[in-house]
Order: structure tokens, then C-alpha cells, then sequence
């Protein structure tokens, strides 16, 4: 998708967000912007972890890098799917809670798994797990009822099976895997359905004279196009970080600042970090 409409206006910026930092590259440097990511010529080099290969723009073949790791920031994409695996591993501990409190009924064994919410694995990551997506924390907000009772169910139903009414209990806990256990398990899938939506990394092929390219960046979302005025653009901030590839620090008017990026320095940047036969120019 081309954006050539957005050079007519050299104060607008394409704004974006790397593990919690927010930023901004003007508008003026962006050619077009792509979902064609699967469609990198991938290289695979240790030495230079930024580089991830060449993509066709226009029959020009272009050096793509990712912004993420050239930035020295953790990949959004990475952090969510680790997040979808953790939630996999919390999906089977509950599955297997309520099989080890079956089998703790039907033997008489003891249970010696937590019993309290706030204390098991997941109830942990609960607790203290944040994030600005609205869709999931509406779910998020769905999954501490469901997960509190399964935890009950040890102390209630056990308490069935110590007074002899063991098949009782089993015949409850069968009800409960079917609506409570299977509806923490479903808001969890969602949970992760959403995660899964969100890894969509984006190209944005770049510029410096505005027709021709010179490399493309690998972003993990993107987050809006905003207008700024110039006198909001605090340069003076270089100094402060200089061992980022900034222009300056935009200081926006809805209250969030962006790190604004400089494409000559971040040029400068690549050529340090890309094999010389790959440099661009």
C-alpha cells in the first residue's frame, strides 16, 4: 500500500511501539508499508541478528532489517508468543488439577496440590500480569470466578469424600469439568486467539529523497498516522540519547511521547551492523 498522499505534509508520522517504548518516523520517509513478511528472502546470520534478508520493491531488491532488535528492544512478536505457550502450560496444569483431585477422591489419597488460587502457577501470572489491549482485559476479567471455584472444589469435595459420599463428589466434580473448568479453559483460548491475531508484522519500505528506497523495516504493529508541529519536536534530547538513532523527542498533544527516528543515522547504524557485500549504498 503506497502513502504517497502523506508527503504532502512532512509533519505527520507513522507512530509505532517496541516493548513498551513508543515511536515515530516521519511520514516523508516512508515509501509504502506491506504485510509481505513471509515473503523476506531470509538470511540467517548470528553476527548480524538485525539483518533478516532482501525483499523485491518495485524490481529493487532492498535490505529489510528488524526494528526490534536493531533498536536493542525485545520483539513484540516474540513476547506474545511466548505468552501463548505459557497459557498453553496453564490450560494443562488445570486440566490436570482436576484430574489429580479425581483421582485423590476415587483412591483416598491425599491432595497435595495448591488449593489456593493465588498461589498456583497461573494464579501468580494473574496477579500480576497487565496490558493496554481492552479485548483481553475484558476476558481477563471473566477468568477469576471460574478460577477461584475450581480451586474450592479440593476442600469441598474432598470434605464429601471424607464423610463417605465419595461417589457424590465424583459425580460433582464430572458437572464442574464440563462448565466451570471448560469455561476457564475457553477464556483462555480466546486469550490466545487474540494473541495470535495480533502477530502481523508489517514492512515499511523507507527513503531518503522519497522516491528511492534504501531498506525496509520489520515492525510488529503499528499504531496510528498523527500530525505534530515542529515546535513540539524536542531536539535537544539527542544529547541525553545518543546512542539511539534519534532526530528528537516528540512531545505530542495526547499525552504520549514518541522517540522520533532519524533515517541518516539510522543508515549510518546498518552499515555498521550489515556484511559489507550487503551495505546499502
Amino acid at each position: 500500500m503506497g502513502l504517497s498522499n502523506l508527503f504532502q505534509n512532512n509533519s505527520r508520522v507513522l507512530t509505532f511501539t517496541i516493548a513498551g517504548s513508543h515511536f515515530g518516523i516521519d511520514a516523508c520517509n516512508i515509501l509504502s508499508f506491506s504485510d509481505e513478511y513471509k515473503q523476506i528472502q531470509a538470511i540467517t546470520n548470528e553476527q548480524f541478528p538485525s539483518f533478516l534478508g532482501y525483499l523485491d520493491y518495485r524490481d529493487t531488491l532492498v535490505n529489510v532489517y528488524d526494528s526490534a532488535t536493531l533498536l536493542n528492544r525485545k520483539r513484540n512478536r516474540d513476547y506474545k508468543s511466548q505468552l501463548i505457550a505459557e497459557i498453553d502450560t496453564y490450560k494443562k496444569s488445570h486440566t490436570d488439577w482436576v484430574s489429580a483431585l479425581e483421582q485423590a477422591i476415587v483412591t483416598t489419597e491425599r491432595f497435595t496440590l495448591p488449593r489456593d488460587p493465588d498461589q498456583c502457577t497461573f494464579g501468580k501470572w494473574f496477579g500480576s500480569f497487565k496490558t493496554e489491549d481492552t479485548d483481553i482485559l475484558a476476558l481477563m476479567s471473566k477468568l477469576d470466578e471460574p478460577h477461584r471455584l475450581i480451586h474450592q472444589l479440593a476442600d469441598n469435595l474432598i470434605g464429601l469424600s471424607d464423610k463417605g459420599q465419595g461417589e457424590r463428589a465424583i459425580r460433582l466434580l464430572s458437572i464442574e469439568k464440563g462448565t466451570t473448568l471448560k469455561k476457564l479453559l475457553r477464556t483462555l483460548e480466546q486469550i490466545q486467539e487474540i494473541l495470535k491475531r495480533d502477530i502481523h508484522p508489517v514492512i515499511i519500505h523507507l527513503t531518503k529523497d522519497g522516491t528511492t528506497p534504501c531498506f525496509s523495516l520489520v515492525l510488529d504493529e503499528v499504531d496510528d498516522i498523527i500530525d505534530y508541529e515542529a515546535e513540539n519536536l524536542d531536539t535537544r534530547i539527542t544529547d541525553t540519547l545518543r546512542h539511539e538513532p534519534l532526530k528528537g523527542y516528540l512531545r505530542h498533544a495526547s499525552g504520549k511521547n514518541y522517540m522520533m527516528l532519524c533515517i541518516d543515522k539510522l543508515s549510518e547504524q546498518i552499515v555498521k551492523i550489515t556484511p559489507l557485500e550487503d551495505c546499502i549504498s
